[in-house]
């Protein structure tokens, strides 16, 4: 199995390759919630899929109200 340790290695190699920052794996985290919310994942689902033990996520979804607002009511 692939590793946490050797998935950012791998990805920090592309990066370097490419002359980009390397990603840590805590961007990604959030980076992957947000993928999944804009693709129309419910909150709960996203919360699951990224073991996700609290709310924590929404404090960094905060400004992104393309995903948000079809969850807030009036």
């Amino acid at each position: 199995p692939l590793t946490k340790p050797a998935f950012l290695a791998r990805i920090a190699a592309a990066a370097k390759a490419a002359d980009l920052q390397p990603l840590q794996g805590h961007g990604i985290r959030i980076g992957s919630t947000l993928e999944y919310l804009l693709r129309g994942l419910a909150f709960e689902v996203v919360k699951t899929l990224g073991r996700w033990k609290s709310d924590a996520f929404l404090v960094y979804l905060r400004k992104h109200a393309e995903i948000m607002a079809p969850y807030m009511q009036a």
